[in-house]
């Protein structure tokens, strides 16, 4: 997601109203586009400065990019009588009422409006100005971020909705359509407009974020304690190393380079994941008993990540007899607009002094199908055919 917004911000084109001056000969040319422009813009920068303070705040102590101050600046925007969300949709919005209003009265094909806000990271605010006549829906989107200290808005684009929905579940989708080949960013967004249990967002970040879908397959597949063939160490020894050590993997990601890791350092990157005993790791990864080392072969070209991954979200919980927590576990996929994508339980075993144990993972939904987003490591075959 973080990409989303940094490749939209690079393509965009960049504004100047409120930023810049504008002398009488270009006021003089001014098209009513400009000046709606403008508008926005001097309403968007000075809401945006009422936030000064929170932000002068967390900047000096470098936490601009914390849940914490997210949640404060939706906070000050509700405060404001705004709908506001953050763009990971961790935070519970405020004033939904306003955009279940819309998406009502949309359905039924009734004339509405909608302004939504989205806190992004850095202290930055999208802002979705959304407008139907009954048939057709329109959009606005401007973004504000702090530059030379001081909030301005640096860009602005409007466009016609090709598609949109509103889930039982509670997320509202808008889609802008791009024609096939388009390379940009894609065109969908989604706000979760209905809140969710505190408690299961709590269960979320501490359990299923730090996992995710990104570049792993563990909530996707089916294992458990008693066989971990279906996992993919590797990528999971990639996700896990930098939190565990405190830096980046040592190994350069270059293309077709084959590394030998430390029987220890690769072990206790997956101990603490997994209840797990050295020989099943070594059932599982390819490992050399001579050098007591394992191979490694970081990502290429040939199996790079999918940018577009969806995010996790926990729908239910159990509290089993052992100790143990079960996990629903739903994917949301914004660029397919789909708040239920992928299905699973997981089990989970917390530990003294914060740690956790993950114990299996189980299938719900769909049975059959393999997610789209994740892409496999390349088999020793693979490998080859590409790079000898």
């Amino acid at each position: 997601m973080k990409r989303k917004v940094i490749a939209l911000l690079v393509i965009c084109v960049m504004v100047l109203s409120g930023c810049g001056k504008t002398t009488p000969e270009e006021k003089s040319e001014e098209t009513v586009q400009d000046i709606q422009q403008k508008e926005i813009a001097d309403d968007f920068e000075e809401l945006m400065e009422g936030t000064r303070e929170l932000y002068e705040k967390v900047a000096e102590n470098k936490l601009l990019d914390s849940l914490e101050f997210q949640k404060q600046v939706i906070g000050y925007l509700g405060q404001k009588g705004y709908a506001a969300v953050d763009m990971k949709d961790q935070v519970d919005m405020v004033h939904s009422e306003q955009v279940e209003t819309y998406c009502e009265k949309a359905k039924r094909g009734e004339s509405a409006d909608v302004v939504i806000y989205s806190v992004i990271e850095q202290g930055g605010v999208v802002r979705y100005e959304l407008h139907t006549d009954g048939d057709d829906m329109d959009a606005i989107v401007s973004t504000v971020r702090w530059t030379d200290n001081k909030p301005c808005m640096i860009y602005y684009h409007k466009f016609k909705v090709h598609s949109w929905k509103y889930t039982e579940k509670g997320y509202f989708f808008i889609e802008e359509y791009h024609p096939p080949g388009f390379d940009g960013p894609p065109g969908e967004k989604g706000f979760r407009v209905k809140p969710l249990d505190r408690q299961l967002r709590e269960l979320n970040q501490k359990y299923v974020l730090p996992i995710g879908y990104r570049l792993n397959n563990m909530l996707i597949i089916n294992w458990k304690e008693e066989d971990y063939s279906n996992l993919n160490f590797y990528d999971l020894y990639e996700l896990k190393y930098p939190s565990i050590y405190g830096k980046e993997i040592p190994y350069a990601m270059k293309e077709g380079a084959e590394y030998q890791i430390p029987k220890e350092e690769f072990e206790s990157v997956l101990q603490t994941l997994f209840p797990i005993t050295s020989e099943q790791i070594q059932k599982n990864a390819v490992y050399n008993p001579d050098t007591q080392s394992y191979r490694y072969r970081p990502r290429g070209l040939h199996d790079c990540e999918f940018p577009y991954e969806p995010y996790p979200e926990v729908i239910s919980y159990e509290e089993l007899g052992d100790g143990k927590l079960k996990l629903v576990v739903e994917a949301v996929w914004e660029i397919e607009m789909l708040d239920q994508a992928f299905r699973s339980e997981l089990v989970v075993e917390p530990l003294e002094g914060g740690k956790i144990h993950y114990v299996s993972n189980t299938i719900l939904s769909p049975e059959e199908d393999e997610p789209g987003w994740y892409v496999p490591r390349l088999t020793d075959e693979e490998w080859r055919e590409a790079y000898e």
